[in-house]
């Protein structure tokens, strides 16, 4: 039955994939439409929607995500969380620059809009806010993951200030997510934390023999950047989302 499973989950992800590709060939390459433009934001969302049903993830969505100009920061366990997200949001996302080069996902990543940030070269974290504050002013929502890296999603890591420094200058709120994949034992689900050194086929190989998968979204209400400092909002941020993370299922 897995394998069943898996073969036809992995033919439909495939041609919904080569479906990304054509659409965005015709809307970037052919229209030149920007990634801005409210078509393009609903496309990229809805195709992200799909990709999360097409691997049998079942999302419940608690609260409203901020329309416009405003900065999301999410706990992070696994790729997947891009596609959850994105589906139930529109929102540019932050991610580390190997990601471009990944095939196909690293070209269809660049065209969405997503904003690319270097780690551990120098200057990479002012390059970063730049790019992010250009988004923020331009009306948009950016949506980062301030612990730097995924977990197990049983528990929340520092949320890193520095992060938070572009809607202090473009004096946007902050909208903290908590993202769960809650199991049967009221954990995260062993299958979807993507960790260590495990591979992306190995983790979407996992994804695909699962017969269903349960996330929530916790869109939690606005923080704002006035009369606080980033380590503070950072902190705040933080505990919030953790709140919901450890809280029993």
């Amino acid at each position: 039955m897995k394998l069943l499973r898996r073969s036809v989950r992995l033919t439909r992800l495939v041609l919904h994939v080569l479906k990304g590709l054509v659409l965005t060939l015709l809307v970037a390459g052919v229209w030149r439409m920007s990634a801005d433009a409210p078509f393009y934001q609903r496309m990229v969302s809805g195709w992200l929607r799909k990709t999360g049903q097409i691997l049998g993830v079942r999302v419940r969505v608690i609260g409203e995500p901020v329309g416009q100009m405003a900065l999301m920061v999410s706990n992070h366990i696994s790729w997947l969380d891009i596609a959850l997200l994105g589906g139930a949001a529109n929102v540019r996302f932050l991610s580390k620059q190997e990601v471009r080069h990944w095939p196909i996902i690293g070209w269809l990543a660049e065209k969405s809009g997503t904003l690319f940030i270097t780690r551990g070269k120098a200057g990479a974290a002012a390059a970063a806010s730049a790019t992010i504050l250009q988004a923020l002013q331009a009306g948009r929502v950016v949506l980062l993951f301030p612990e730097g890296t995924t977990t197990t999603g049983n528990d929340v890591r520092t949320f890193h200030a520095r992060l938070l420094a572009p809607a202090f200058e473009a004096n946007v709120p902050v909208q903290p997510v908590a993202l769960r994949y809650p199991g049967a034992d009221g954990l995260t689900h062993p299958l979807v934390p993507y960790v260590e050194q495990q591979s992306l086929w190995d983790n979407l190989k996992s994804l695909l023999d699962e017969a269903e998968i349960q996330a929530e979204i916790h869109f939690l209400p606005l923080l704002q950047t006035t009369g606080v400092d980033r380590k503070t909002l950072a902190a705040a941020c933080e505990q919030h989302v953790r709140a919901l993370v450890k809280r029993p299922a």
